[in-house]
């Protein structure tokens, strides 16, 4: 990625942009200098340093970003990371592929609306509102009609109204250049920092009785998984084997599959909770809350037959506190944020705090 955006700073150059606006060369040293100094394993490129030096590139990429509609010529350079296989980097090219109003681009922008995870919707839903048109209006209220979060329906709505009342040639597409690329509040607004708060922090959800509703079921903490206690490992068995799971916040965790002789390791990261849905399939959900970290995750775990394979569902919007099943292949998960209903292939809505008797207050 860090080539890429090499590429793309040297096509700004060619372009004449004003140098005030040009500093991604200098961002690119800054990442091969932090990256170094971090001594990623050598078996990896820079191109694939995205979590090792998410700073760095969340830096570059806003220095782009910042360029606005003048660095449509750069455009070209940063499609590629639209299918990239990590979701920041996608999020991070959607916007800035809005900002410099590449209307080439906005056919596959359009496809990232109904993108499995919440965060690349919601750096969809930003590109399209700088770069579409009355002929996205549908499937933007659609959007805004269905989603399961209410950030991407309420960023759906805003964007089906301004592609709607204001109307624009091409050329007006994307966003003006920021007039100091040094302001970083307003670099913010247009790319939020990666792997950290993708908008601003929900206040703390609070519900007494620890109990959800969601359409004809409620969901109580007394029906929660085992969550692992701090430096014990959970097991679950399962068919001939077991699952012992970790959780040891910011030290990590991690989620080991024992059978015959055989260990296999599935997921590194905090296991909050495992939840068999049938012999061959688990959902495991992780986290972790941890200063500037607020973060989860859903995985899928099914059987190859000769071992376990792991699918990433969806990232949470905040940090898991416990999950529960709900039957016909559904669970729950309480997260600091809320109550999330997901299936083994997606999330699919969120639930309501139910009046009840009083709980402990989660931890």
């Amino acid at each position: 990625m860090l080539s890429l955006i090499a590429a793309a700073s040297l096509q700004l150059s060619a372009a004449d942009t004003p140098a005030l606006l040009l500093r991604a060369e200098e961002c690119v040293e800054l990442a091969d200098h932090l990256t170094t100094h971090m001594g990623p394993p050598v078996d990896r490129v820079a191109d694939e340093l995205v979590l090792d030096a998410p700073f760095a590139f969340s830096r570059c990429m806003n220095e782009l970003a910042a360029v606005g509609r003048d660095g449509e010529a750069a455009a070209a350079s940063i499609r590629p990371l639209l299918d990239h296989p990590d979701l920041g980097a996608r999020s991070a090219a959607l916007r800035v592929l809005g900002h410099f109003g590449d209307t080439e681009s906005l056919p596959e922008v359009r496809a990232h609306l109904d993108a499995a995870d919440w965060f690349e919707t919601l750096a969809a839903i930003d590109a399209v509102s700088l770069l579409g048109g009355a002929e996205d209006v549908v499937q933007l209220q659609n959007l805004a009609a269905g989603h399961w979060l209410e950030e991407a329906r309420a960023g759906a709505w805003a964007a089906a109204d301004r592609v709607r009342y204001n109307l624009r040639t091409d050329h007006e597409r994307g966003s003006d250049p920021a007039e100091n690329v040094r302001d970083e509040e307003r670099l913010e607004r247009r790319l939020p920092k990666l792997g950290y708060y993708p908008f601003e922090s929900p206040a703390r959800d609070t519900c007494p009785s620890e109990a959800f509703r969601f359409r004809d079921r409620i969901i109580s903490r007394q029906a929660a998984a085992e969550r692992p206690a701090y430096e014990e490992p959970a097991s679950l068995a399962v068919m001939d084997g077991e699952f012992r799971y970790t959780n040891e916040g910011e030290w990590g965790g991690e989620l080991d599959w024992h059978a015959g002789g055989v260990d296999q390791r599935l997921i590194t990261d905090n296991v909050v909770a495992l939840i068999q849905l049938d012999d061959q399939t688990l959902i495991a959900v992780t986290g972790l809350d941890h200063l500037s970290f607020n973060r989860g995750n859903l995985y899928r775990v099914s059987s190859s037959g000769t071992g376990w394979v792991v699918t990433e569902i969806s990232s949470l919007p905040s940090v898991p506190y416990w999950a529960a099943p709900m039957g016909d292949g559904l669970i729950g998960v309480r997260t600091y944020g809320g109550f999330i209903v997901a299936s083994q292939d997606a999330i699919i809505g969120m639930g309501q705090c139910e009046p009840g008797p009083f709980a402990a207050p989660i931890r």
